[in-house]
């Protein structure tokens, strides 16, 4: 049998070549952004993203094709969409008017919430490998009202700018992401299948190990160490528990931390990736691309665009 792709399905997927990011700017003060869209005319196509974050959406309205990496699937009104850091996706309207929410939080948010297992299975939730049927998340009514309604509140508070925004954001998306897996879990629609003898405070640790050491040069013995295992469990412990390896998290987490410091201030590339731990400068551009979509000079020109606008 032939497996070549076709001349159609290589120019549908074409779009791959064109992902840049479009995602907020985060940080551990701020780890949460959200953002509601009305798109009622004009072009059909919302340029591709790839950004270094977890994102949760929501469409209220219209509807269209969603493309996430090599795989493309319809989404209507109603249905939820889940992507981890560095997921390139896509969405071409066929229906307008298209409306909805999306929220954009740091993947640390989530190792930060006890019992520690509860915090990384959520995480996984975003962080694994699945296909496109699995991110796309069609809920019945009573849950769609529910988060709706939760939607709406988040993007409330996210701009009322209120005394204690960042505490409300953080209770409001860990109330959504529960009803979301809790649902899934008692209806067997389970995405994320983990060990019950999962060990999650050797996941925690190498984690809280990661964030405290990542602007120097990190091995995997010293990782191990801290977690309490041998490199080779922690290979399988780590991807276990999340569905990456701890390479790339520490890789993500590097990013994230490089583009709040493009985003904020006027240091230089070769800076912002010696300061997130980065030694050589080929590999933090080749790394940057792989989350962000787009080079660290590429990022800054049209960070440089909209600050002048």
């Amino acid at each position: 049998m032939d497996t070549k792709p076709t001349e159609s399905a290589i120019a549908e997927f074409s779009w791959l070549s064109e992902v840049e990011e479009t995602g907020p700017l985060l940080s551990q003060q701020s780890p949460i952004q959200v953002r509601h869209f009305v798109i009622g005319s004009g072009s059909a196509m919302i340029h591709p993203e790839c950004h270094p974050y977890c994102e949760l959406g929501l469409h209220l309205s219209g509807c269209g094709s969603e493309f996430v990496e090599r795989e493309k699937a319809i989404r209507q009104a109603g249905d939820l969409f889940i992507a981890g850091p560095g997921v390139p996706h896509w969405f071409k309207i066929s229906r307008y008017p298209v409306t909805g929410t999306v929220i954009y939080f740091l993947p640390s948010l989530l190792c930060e919430f006890g019992p520690e297992q509860d915090g990384l299975y959520i995480l996984r939730r975003f962080t694994a490998k699945q296909n496109i049927k699995s991110r796309l998340v069609r809920s019945p009514a009573w849950l769609r009202k529910r988060l709706t309604f939760g939607f709406k509140k988040i993007h409330r508070e996210f701009e009322g700018k209120s005394l204690g925004r960042e505490i409300r954001l953080r209770t409001l998306l860990m109330d959504m992401l529960v009803d979301l897996v809790r649902w899934e879990r008692k209806t067997g629609r389970e995405v994320v299948q983990v060990n019950s003898s999962m060990k999650w405070q050797h996941v925690n640790q190498a984690l809280h190990f990661l964030r405290d050491h990542f602007t120097g040069p990190v091995y995997a013995h010293e990782v191990a160490k801290a977690a309490g295992l041998s490199e080779s469990r922690l290979k399988v412990v780590f991807r276990e528990a999340l569905g990456i390896p701890w390479s790339r998290y520490i890789q993500g987490y590097r990013i994230q931390q490089a583009v709040a410091l493009l985003g904020t201030s006027d240091g230089s590339v070769t800076e912002a990736a010696l300061a997130v731990g980065f030694e050589s400068l080929s590999h933090f551009n080749a790394t940057f691309r792989s989350f962000m979509g787009l080079s660290p000079s590429a990022y800054l020109k049209k960070q440089s665009k909209i600050t002048n606008l």
